[in-house]
Formats: structure tokens, sequence, C-alpha cells
């Protein structure tokens, strides 16, 4: 099921960001880069602040948070990031088609992402398309990702009877 964040999950939300960037991450970026890109323990208390600001949507299975994604208002996801048991079940694809659904429904003809070279594939898959290859600087340590958008062509595929939202 997909939600709308809630007072207290943030704790949750930290802890994922926090494995996914250490445990799935760490497939494609070194030890130095994911310790830029998070620190070695969540910041539970910049999560609450960041979360209580941008409500992101909560994936939930059985009351467990699974995973999030952060959605702007100007059609930019800015972080998706998935339990790193639950990787590869298609939660974040239901996360990404609701965010998708969500824009066009908001009347905003495309979504943009800048994707790690983890989360590309994905992103690949659903329609997105590279616009350009970065090379970010966090703290001092370059990173790589893709700014990616996927523009409005098929409305239809993105209706709310094909993704359950409370």
């Amino acid at each position: 099921m997909i939600r709308i964040f809630q007072h207290g999950d943030h704790i949750e939300i930290a802890e994922i960001f926090f494995r996914a960037i250490h445990e799935i991450g760490s497939e494609a970026y070194n030890k130095e880069q994911c310790l830029a890109w998070s620190d070695r323990i969540p910041d539970y208390e910049h999560w609450k602040s960041r979360c209580e600001l941008k409500k992101p949507f909560v994936s939930t299975e059985k009351r467990e948070i699974t995973g999030f994604l952060e959605l702007d208002s100007n059609g930019h996801i800015d972080c998706a990031y998935i339990k790193p048991e639950f990787k590869r079940r298609g939660i974040m694809t239901k996360l990404v088609e609701h965010a998708i659904q969500t824009c066009f429904e908001n009347k905003l003809d495309k979504v943009v992402v800048e994707a790690s070279i983890c989360a590309k594939p994905l992103f690949e898959k659903l329609g997105f398309t590279v616009m350009e290859d970065c090379l970010v600087d966090i703290k001092g340590v370059k990173l790589r990702n893709y700014k990616m958008e996927f523009l409005k062509k098929h409305p239809a595929k993105f209706s709310r009877a094909n993704t359950p939202c409370l």
C-alpha cells in the first residue's frame, strides 16, 4: 500500500535511507562515496524535519515501511529509497508510478529525477530518458548520477485504478 508520510515515520525512513546507501548503493559506489552521501549513523532529527516538510509517499507492507519517495510540487523526485530486504519486489516501481500519476493529475507534463547508478535501470525501464550524465560533489567527494525525465505520453497508463493509495 502507498500512503502519505505520517508523524513518526521519519525513524524508519532515516534507517531506510542509511541502509539503502550503505547496502544497495555500495554495489556501485565505493565506501568513501557512500559515507559522503550518508553519515555512519542515521540522523533522525534531520529526517524528522525533512519528512515534515516534504511529506513523502511511503510504501507499507504489514505496517512496515518498505520504501519511500519524495515528490516536489514541480515534478521533481528528490529521494527514492527502498529497504534492502525488499529490493527487486516491484515496490519502487509502484512508488515511481504513483509519483508520475500524481504529477499528471496535477497538470504537470514531466517528472524529473537525479538517479543514482543503481536506480538508473529502474527509471529507464519505466520510460525515463537520460538528459545528462552528472558528476556531483558531496562533501568534496565526486559521485556519478543521471538527470532523467519522463514526459507525459501515455496518461491512461497512470490512473488511480492501477495504483492503490490511501
